[in-house]
């Protein structure tokens, strides 16, 4: 299939096509015809909700070509796990919290990568100090690698929560306003994902995290 996003190919088999048959179906009689490998019903898809997403993306991101990067791994992502792919919820808030959550990860990825190389540096040993223990530079690279494993474990909707929370200081209100579920609901995912860092780290691993702030930046 010949999917092209703006300059970008994700696939190269046939052309996009639309279809008006397949155009009445609905999301979910897609995503049936979808899992059987039908490409056609694959385009449909693209063709409905590639252009709202993408300005979704390009909004946030403000930047054209990485916004269809994310379009474009989200829509290959749906493609690559057709066959597995099983719809929970509405078709349309599914891809926007996909978008979402790919949006996070790039702006974290994006806005903390420096500021983890000089803040490893320059305040580690002074932070670690801070929390009653002395951590080497050593100590602070396996937390990184431990906590990026940690929340590669948390389950989409509660890591794309968890980030919201840490790396773009969104409260909880905006949180759920975002993601349109209840505040409640935005305190149960970040409880969960703290309790499950604390267990995996270990107290004086979890505090040691706490004390580096820039440490959330890793993952």
């Amino acid at each position: 299939m010949h999917i092209i996003v703006k300059d970008l190919t994700i696939f190269n088999r046939t052309p996009l096509v639309n279809n008006t048959q397949y155009s009445n179906y609905s999301d979910a009689e897609l995503i049936s015809l979808l899992q059987t490998g039908d490409e056609l019903a694959f385009s449909i898809i693209y063709i409905r909700y590639w252009e709202k997403l993408y300005y979704s993306a390009v909004k946030k991101l403000r930047d054209e070509a990485e916004a269809q990067e994310c379009v474009q791994e989200i829509f290959y992502a749906l493609w690559k796990n057709k066959e597995h792919f099983q719809l929970r919820e509405n078709l349309e808030n599914y891809l926007a919290v996909a978008v979402k959550f790919q949006v996070i990860q790039r702006i974290a990825k994006s806005k903390r990568r420096n500021l983890v190389e000089q803040a490893l540096t320059r305040d580690a040993e002074e932070q670690a100090d801070a929390s009653g223990s002395h951590w080497s530079q050593y100590d602070l690279e396996i937390l990184q690698a431990r906590l990026s494993k940690v929340i590669d474990t948390l389950p989409k909707k509660c890591k794309l929560v968890f980030k919201m929370s840490r790396d773009e200081h969104y409260t909880n209100k905006k949180i759920a306003e975002e993601l349109e579920i209840s505040e409640k609901a935005v305190e149960k995912h970040i409880t969960h994902a703290l309790k499950l860092l604390r267990t995996d780290l270990g107290t004086k691993g979890f505090i040691m995290l706490l004390a580096n702030q820039c440490l959330w930046a890793s993952y």
